[in-house]
Parts: C-alpha cells; structure tokens; sequence
C-alpha cells in the first residue's frame, strides 16, 4: 500500500511490518506502539542489514504515516475474549458439591453446639463473603489496541494471568452477603521494608484502608494468611463460614 502520493521509503519493511499487524490481529492479540517499534527494528536487522541503506529510524512522522498509509488507527477494546480451563465444568461440578455437602444443617457435633439459626443453609448472612482482586497495570494503554479502520468489533484474546505480572499495585475488597462492612479494603503496592519512604506513603491513606508492600504487588501466601488471621477470624464468631476467593497460584492449600 501507498499514501500521500508519493513513494514510501521502506516499502517492502512496511508490506512485511503490515503483515506481521494483520497476523497478529486474526490472533487477537493486542498491538501497541511498542510492538510496532520493536518488529519494525528487526525486520530492518533482517532484511536490509548490510545492505548498506540508511539506517531505519523508527519516528513519529514515519509511524503517523505508515498507520495512514495502511488505515491504521488506535482503538478501545469492545470485546476481551477469556479462554476457559479446559476442565472448567468438572470444576463448577466440584465446587457445587462441595459447597452443597458442607451447606448442609449438621446436628450436636463433639462439643454438644449445633448450628445457630441461618438464613442459608447452616451459614449466616453475615458468614458469607467474597473476595476478589484487581490488578493496577504499568501499562495504561490497556484495554486498546491498533486495529484496521472501520471494523466495529475490536477484541483481544487474554489468558486467566493476564495483567498480574506487570502490575504496580492490587486492590482486594471483600463483601459480605448482609451488605455490612466489616473487612477494611487492602491495597499492596510494589515495595521492600519499612524504610522511612513506605511508612510516609502509608500516612497518605485514610486510616480504614489496609496498606501494605510487598516486592510483587500481589498478595502472596503470607499476605493471604496474615489476612485471614487479621481481619477475617475474629469477626466469624466461630460459625461456619463460606468464603469465596479468585484462585492464587501462591496461595497454598491449607486442612
């Protein structure tokens, strides 16, 4: 392709950098400015490297230009394709019964107490809850890709571990089914220690948030249990209790 009238400097760097986009894109997969960079570069390295050209310099006139020439255009996601576990159903099917076994009213057990009144099962509104995470990317383009103009449906294929490994920060928030609050939301953020510099930046936050620093930026094994063992066990009462969280990979199985 050609645009502007004129020749194109780099016409066969740009057919081949175009179909490396339009490869790309039939995947799914999101194209940001970075990649246009970095393939562009080695397409150069490989095709004209000692070809005794001008160096490929990789500049905005030169970018704005190879994205009109090719009807190119910066566009928000409308819709993020997930791929499902591939035993996903026998996963739903083991946690409903597992979750309909222990729902189950139980008698006088060893210490002579049955269950207290419930409103569900042998749970409690108030013994019910959820908690879940988000993730506060580095990058703040996503969710927006480079896409040909004129397609309406603009999706990207992502996996279930999608954004953790290049996050800054995490927010976990946890809801109980009565509505109440009584779990302060976390916020850990990436950081080593307890230097002068972490305790200024949680003086920053309002006293019931829970801030906390750790070298990832998510919640590790420790962080869960600290949690548990902070915030979540001495609300229960020592009722049976349903609580449901995302799956962690750092996150041991614990009797």
């Amino acid at each position: 392709m050609s645009g502007g009238g004129r020749s194109r400097k780099w016409p066969e760097l740009e057919r081949a950098l175009y179909e490396e986009f339009r490869q790309r894109r039939a995947l799914g997969r999101p194209v940001r400015r970075g990649w246009f960079r970095r393939v562009s570069k080695e397409i150069f390295e490989k095709d004209y490297s000692g070809s005794g050209t001008y160096l490929f310099q990789f500049t905005n006139g030169w970018f704005r230009s190879f994205l009109q020439a090719h009807r190119i255009s910066l566009r928000l996601v409308t819709n993020k394709a997930s791929k499902l576990p591939a035993d996903f159903g026998n996963a739903i099917l083991a946690w409903m019964r597992f979750n309909r076994r222990n729902s189950l009213v139980r008698g006088d057990n060893e210490l002579g107490l049955g269950d207290l009144a419930a409103e569900i099962g042998r749970y409690r509104l108030q013994n019910i809850c959820n908690m879940d995470q988000t993730p506060l990317p580095f990058e703040y383009l996503e969710g927006q890709t480079y896409n040909p103009v004129g397609e309406k449906r603009i999706w990207i294929q992502s996996s279930s571990t999608s954004g953790w490994d290049k996050r800054q920060g995490t927010i976990q928030l946890t809801v109980f089914a009565d509505g109440v609050l009584r779990v302060q939301p976390l916020i850990f953020f990436r950081g080593k220690g307890v230097g002068p510099t972490i305790l200024e930046e949680r003086r920053k936050y309002d006293n019931r948030v829970v801030v906390k620093f750790n070298p990832t930026a998510y919640a590790n094994s420790e962080n869960i249990v600290e949690w548990l063992e902070e915030q979540i066990v001495p609300i229960l009462e020592s009722q049976p209790t349903l609580i449901a969280m995302d799956l962690f990979a750092a996150v041991t199985n614990r009797d």
